[in-house]
């Protein structure tokens, strides 16, 4: 079965009051997927995480192999966190190569949600 007609994308919520920031979010991301390469860039209204998958390439329309990545966009001002694959349109390959990798990064993102949830009750609660 292959991919490249397919659509991969994933979408996390997370409170407004809750505040993301690039350099936690790798760091919590380098815990959770140990292995995983990560590399992060910031811009206007959130930052993105790029993990190289492995193994998975593609040609661009200048004939060079160009490396498939992963990618976290946290859009601060919308509250979300969506994960999907660069150059999707061009990915062609095996969907047991994608799925777990795309599974585990989904995971631990909605892992980190969710344990940042709960220290920051924990940490209104000692404070009021």
């Amino acid at each position: 079965m292959y991919l490249n007609k397919h659509l991969i994308c994933s979408l996390t919520r997370y409170p407004k009051m809750m505040d993301l920031d690039l350099e936690d979010l790798m760091e919590a991301l380098q815990y959770k997927l140990p292995g995983m390469d990560l590399e992060g860039t910031k811009f206007r209204g959130g930052f993105e995480i790029f993990i190289p998958i492995e193994g998975v390439t593609y040609t661009n329309v200048d004939g060079l192999v160009r490396q498939h990545y992963f990618i976290v966009t946290v859009d601060l001002i919308k509250n979300a966190i969506r994960t999907y694959i660069y150059k999707e349109e061009r990915l062609n390959a095996d969907f047991a190569l994608i799925r777990v990798p795309f599974c585990r990064i989904i995971h631990a993102i909605k892992e980190y949600v969710k344990e940042h949830r709960a220290v920051d009750k924990l940490l209104s609660r000692i404070i009021t």
